[in-house]
């Protein structure tokens, strides 16, 4: 029942708001892409999403932000993935304008299928290695190119719905684009966005934690093995996470709300409430 009290929820609080962007922004925006810069596109969607997160009552925690500001160049932004409003936070964290490699089956959702299209982001057909292979190719040509805005992937190339056993093993060919691009790899850890449409969690305000590490510059190792180089990106995100998970249970245990519904929040991200 909550579930679908959710669902209503979005509907009350930002779903006009989407349907209204839809067909007053989007619908031209990837029809006559010509006719609009990719700056006013990004930006005429960031508005939609930084309505739509803040009527959710997102409570951003972001760490390093300062990481990705001084980066000199382009880069690959790699995250893990917990929830479908993961490109959400991102957006709205991002001024500066970037775009997503995303899964074939996000460009046929309702409104969000004109959403990626608007921001010129690459589908991705996992079950077709030609198009792989044709994408791959587009993806390191946008890299190599300063006029185009950073890319954002998510390296565990589906979502993880049970984040307390660390991350799903990352996707190692993600990091041979860098290398063939000639750009730096800029990870971010994300937690708690799962939270942010769920119908189970009591929270007044949704906690999200982000961090931008450090960048990593494979294209200064000579040789590298994406294997062993994709374990060691996990292993360090899976640390980070373990971090954000304890500073979520203290800003649950700070939180006014009875001692039942305490316990259940801690374990509302990966979804194994009865």
């Amino acid at each position: 029942m909550r579930k679908y009290l959710s669902y209503i929820r979005i509907g009350l609080t930002a779903g006009v708001r989407i349907i209204y962007y839809n067909f007053k922004y989007f619908r031209k925006f990837v029809k006559h892409p010509e006719k609009y810069s990719y700056e006013y596109r990004y930006q005429t969607f960031r508005k939609l999403v930084l309505y739509v997160l803040k009527k959710f009552h997102v409570d951003y925690k972001v760490k390093g932000f300062e990481n990705f500001q001084n980066l000199k160049g382009k880069a690959l932004i790699v995250s893990n993935h917990h929830s479908d409003a993961d490109p959400l936070v991102m957006i709205a964290l991002h001024e500066k304008p970037i775009t997503f490699i995303s899964k074939k089956e996000a460009f046929d959702f309702p409104v969000i299928g004109n959403g990626l299209r608007a921001l010129e982001a690459y589908s991705l057909d996992r079950d077709n290695v030609m198009n792989q292979i044709q994408q791959i190719k587009e993806i390191v040509a946008h890299l190599k190119d300063e006029n185009k805005p950073d890319l954002a992937v998510y390296i565990e190339g589906t979502r993880n719905k049970h984040p307390e056993d660390g991350c799903l093993p990352f996707h190692a060919g993600t990091l041979k684009i860098t290398k063939m691009a000639g750009v730096k790899v800029m990870p971010v850890t994300i937690y708690g966005t799962s939270r942010i449409l769920s119908g189970k969690s009591y929270l007044k305000r949704y906690p999200v934690f982000v961090d931008y590490l450090e960048p990593i510059d494979y294209c200064k190792l000579e040789q590298f093995d994406t294997n062993d180089e994709a374990a060691k990106l996990r292993k360090t995100m899976d640390q980070n996470i373990d971090k954000f998970r304890k500073l979520d249970f203290d800003y649950i245990n700070s939180q006014k709300i009875s001692r039942k519904r305490k316990a259940l929040e801690t374990v509302v991200d990966i979804k194994r409430l009865p």
